[in-house]
């Protein structure tokens, strides 16, 4: 007892017991308060969570024992700190935004991130933000340049073993926590995730953990016991005309993915003034319909157009990690596209977005598509109160699409209108809908009016476009579905069916298929739809349409994921039969025909005369970038004053974000 109270009377004691014992403990208990936006359920996870609270705060504390090796040891606590609660609070803001927590695979959009900034922030938080950061790096110099060394000499060789033993600790509870189960090493739902295991342990799985982790049982004699059940040959491509024979019918297939788009009347205690989406709940009755199991609330659009591309599983991939970003960047992977080429069809996607937007003009060759038709290369005239364009303009562009090829088409749509944020301010000056009941707060009721606004007008866009498809008299399979539901804040119990992550689908047709409604996960969606046509083209689709759901399916869905994209590629017989596309941005040729010079108001201009220009649309000249003026679909100008013989004209389409130049037209020289 002396002793203890010897060294309890030693200053230098007290504060290490205080740096590197009781503050991992109240930082771990800050992020947890912010990981579930209260401070009861954050100390209640203290307390009923005991085993992962304490592998979270062992995480903190190793970072922290670092600093008994540091000299400026104040700053070093300080900036481990500071960074700790920096991610906390990102991790609080983000959950309260988009519903969906921080994780690591945000850290890769930040190019992403600049350009929807202004959608779900306003400017005073945006400044805020900015003056909060600013604040918190002039501290973190001060103390730098400021804070006091260590005065006695650090024991090097003790502190090593101390921090070693903290390390030791550390990964000895995490092996534990997870072979007892109170820890998961894949995780089924990010957000419940983050709730039953902490975010600094789920944050930090993103960060080490990414990719298809390699099955304990995968070899070539389990590929091959996989292939010999689904009566697959290794190397068996393209398929066998045999196999083409037996398809009957090879429709258009095109796929409309909503943005944030569900049936809000599943709210069951908000009233509207009529029903925000009619057509759609009249079609999901007359048309093969079920609930669509996601993956996100609030985002994520990419992760679930990547499972209904691929069809592969998204649990499968680390915690968080978009495959957009990472292995579908510089890895060709067989997809859907790839699988109806071999029934001879033309490939494209639309997308009433940034062409850059989560890689997708990187990804998309990588995924089989011929074309990419993105914002840059439409004339869209109408936006939304938060300058996303409405999705009308996508009929046209699915309609030019058709007609631009002789073969039947695959065509991925992604839209964007229902895009958060939504502002929690009176925007709509006459809304068709209106919320008349059940929301007591008027900023949600502004928010949710608004959305199903949006929505309601989406809804109208479905007829139009299913009109357009009848007139245009082609046999043609439409699959709608939401990609998420919206980031409005709603919880489980406030839906009829009880979950957050359920939209609906809809397949509607002019063929005359049965209706045969079922709820699916997000990657069983396309093998639905191709076994219907009877065409099994591909390994991974083959596998979906021989299989149900159990254990053993998604235990060898893994082991061909792996082996496809990070393996031996067994199930090819060694070799990919994949190679990535020439993909063409937009399905019509963007050209100069002349270069004509013309003078408005005594000032010298040129006209550049061509076709399918657009706002996105930028001229150079000589190598030097112009202002320009948009005319129309066939004219643009800018102000130059000196041209002359030889000047050489070029169209670039340009990102309106970063400036990023996606596609160039010809040059054409300029004849005096």
């Amino acid at each position: 007892m002396k002793k203890l109270k010897e060294l309890w009377t030693n200053k230098i004691y007290r504060r290490n017991i205080f740096q590197f014992l009781l503050l991992p403990i109240l930082i771990e208990l800050a992020i947890e308060m912010l990981n579930r936006v209260s401070i009861i359920e954050g100390i209640k996870f203290m307390f009923l969570h005991p085993v992962p609270f304490f592998c979270n705060m062992m995480f903190i504390q190793v970072s922290l024992c670092v600093g008994l090796l540091v000299k400026k040891r104040v700053f070093y606590i300080s900036f481990v700190s500071s960074i700790w609660m920096i991610f906390g609070i990102t991790n609080g803001v983000l959950l309260n935004v988009r519903v969906t927590p921080f994780n690591a695979t945000d850290l890769r959009l930040i190019d992403t991130a600049r350009t929807i900034l202004d959608q779900y922030f306003t400017p005073f938080l945006i400044t805020l933000t900015a003056v909060a950061i600013c604040a918190v790096v002039v501290i973190l110099i001060i103390l730098f340049i400021k804070a006091p060394k260590i005065e006695y000499k650090i024991n090097y060789w003790k502190n090593l073993i101390l921090v070693g033993i903290s390390a030791l600790v550390c990964v000895v509870s995490l092996n534990v926590a997870m072979e007892t189960g109170f820890l998961a090493s894949k995780f089924t739902n990010l957000t419940i995730a983050y709730r039953s295991y902490g975010f600094v342990y789920c944050f930090g799985s993103g960060l080490f953990n990414s990719g298809v982790r390699k099955p304990e049982d995968y070899s070539e004699d389990r590929i091959d016991e996989i292939l010999e059940k689904i009566k697959q040959e290794k190397g068996e491509f393209p398929t066998h005309s045999a196999e083409k024979d037996h398809v009957s019918k090879t429709p258009n297939i095109i796929f409309l993915q909503l943005e944030s788009f569900f049936d809000i009347n599943k709210a069951e205690k908000i009233q509207f003034s009529e029903d925000p989406i009619p057509n759609f709940n009249r079609l999901k009755k007359e048309y093969t319909s079920g609930f669509l199991n996601v993956f996100n609330v609030g985002y994520g659009t990419c992760n679930t157009e990547f499972e209904i591309m691929t069809s592969m599983n998204l649990e499968d991939f680390g915690p968080g990690e978009i495959p957009y970003k990472s292995i579908l960047t510089s890895t060709v992977c067989e997809s859907v596209a790839f699988d109806l080429k071999e029934y001879g069809y033309s490939t494209h996607v639309i997308h009433n977005n940034d062409a850059t937007f989560y890689s997708r003009k990187s990804v998309f060759p990588n995924i089989g598509m011929d074309t990419f038709t993105s914002v840059e290369y439409m004339n869209i005239e109408e936006f939304t109160y938060e300058g996303w364009a409405k999705d009308k303009y996508l009929t046209n562009e699915i309609i030019k699409t058709l007609k631009s090829t002789k073969e039947q088409d695959y065509i991925y749509t992604i839209s964007v209108q229902g895009h958060g944020s939504y502002p929690t301010n009176a925007v709509l000056e006459d809304p068709v809908i209106k919320v008349v009941g059940g929301i007591e707060n008027e900023g949600r009721k502004n928010a949710i009016e608004y959305y199903a606004n949006q929505i309601h007008e989406m809804d109208d866009f479905i007829v139009e476009l299913i009109d357009a498809l009848e007139d245009l008299g082609e046999d043609t399979i439409l699959v709608m579905y939401g990609d998420h539901l919206p980031g409005l804040g709603f919880s489980e119990e406030e839906l009829t069916n009880k979950s957050l992550y359920q939209t609906e689908y809809i397949i509607w047709n002019n063929i005359g298929l049965a209706k045969e409604d079922e709820d699916i996960r997000t990657y069983r969606l396309s093998p639905k739809v191709l076994k219907s046509l009877g065409m099994t083209a591909g390994v991974i689709n083959k596998y979906h349409q021989e299989y149900g759901e159990n254990e053993e399916y998604l235990s060898g869905l893994q082991n061909l994921e792996y082996d496809i994209l990070y393996g031996d590629q067994i199930a090819y017989g060694g070799v990919s039969p994949y190679v990535a596309t020439d993909m063409k941005m937009g399905v019509e040729e963007i050209t100069i025909s002349r270069i004509s010079p013309v003078k408005i108001d005594g000032e010298n201009y040129v006209e550049i005369i061509g076709e399918n220009f657009t706002k996105s649309s930028k001229v150079m000249v000589n190598g030097d970038d112009y202002d320009t003026s948009f005319v129309d679909s066939g004219t643009l100008r800018i102000k130059y004053d000196k041209l002359k013989s030889l000047d050489s004209f070029v169209v670039n389409q340009v990102d309106k974000d970063n400036g990023y130049v996606i596609s160039s037209t010809k040059e054409c020289l300029y004849y005096s």
